[in-house]
């Protein structure tokens, strides 16, 4: 059900999704101050690590040591793909591929945070991580895997939106579709969706709240200046010539 009170047929895999989404943003101020000091591992040649600490304020990451001596930070997910473990060895070659493995953590896990706070399409979720500086490469790889995850679904954001658009804010169907294609929506979902939930009778009735309020408040003018301001203001709301039309008709605006 969206925020609208509107129920559309969920996406396969979409309750897995909203409780993941729901559960970072529930964590999204203890995730969003960890810090990933993977580019403190640069410049190790070769370390023995002889203990490993779960940290206090992120109990998913963890720190190594080498002779009592702080190295490096890492995930849990890192901890155990490199099997890492007190008295183990580490080769430069596997700090190296820890490294990246940690950067690739880090982005994936601001990617999480953004999708935390609301749905993104993925244009969106893409351009907010290049817009941090992020490698292609990783970024490629999280967007394929929250796809993979259904945690990242176009066809789910646009719908949310175009709920959102009708009910809540009654916007017109040419608004909508520019606000979803901006935000990189193919534009055969984007029409097929629209046409799917905004049929004629609703776009009428949304039309017809903003014309009821804009027209009281048109006094003191001339009624062919009343037309115009009113169409004018109406076809920016996103609602096509037609329906502006007819509405301005039955207001019989003389």
């Amino acid at each position: 059900m969206s925020s609208s009170g509107q129920t559309y047929p969920p996406e396969d895999g979409s309750n897995d999704r909203d409780q993941i989404i729901h559960d970072l943003a529930i964590n999204e101020k203890r995730t969003s101050s960890i810090q990933y000091p993977a580019s403190s591992i640069k410049h190790i040649m070769s370390i023995t690590i002889t203990k490993i600490e779960r940290q206090k304020k992120n109990k998913q990451r963890y720190s190594l040591f080498s002779e009592d001596k702080f190295i490096v930070g890492i995930s849990e997910e890192s901890l155990l793909e490199f099997n890492i473990y007190s008295g183990r060895d580490l080769s430069e070659e596997v700090l190296t591929q820890i490294e990246k493995k940690e950067n690739f953590i880090a982005i994936r896990e601001q990617a999480w945070r953004f999708l935390a706070r609301r749905m993104h399409s993925e244009k969106e979720l893409r351009d907010k991580l290049i817009n941090k500086g992020y490698d292609q490469e990783n970024i490629d790889n999280i967007i394929l895997e929250l796809k993979n995850k259904n945690y990242l679904n176009d066809n789910s954001f646009a719908r949310q939106l175009i709920s959102d658009e009708i009910y809540l804010k009654k916007c017109g169907p040419v608004l909508i579709k520019n606000k979803l294609l901006k935000k990189g929506v193919e534009i055969t979902l984007v029409s097929s969706l629209i046409d799917e939930f905004y049929d004629e009778e609703l776009q009428y009735q949304n039309c017809r709240y903003f014309a009821n309020k804009k027209f009281s408040s048109l006094k003191n003018i001339s009624d062919s200046s009343k037309k115009t301001k009113l169409a004018n203001f109406l076809i920016q709301k996103g609602f096509s010539w037609d329906i502006c039309n007819r509405i301005i008709s039955e207001l019989d605006i003389t």
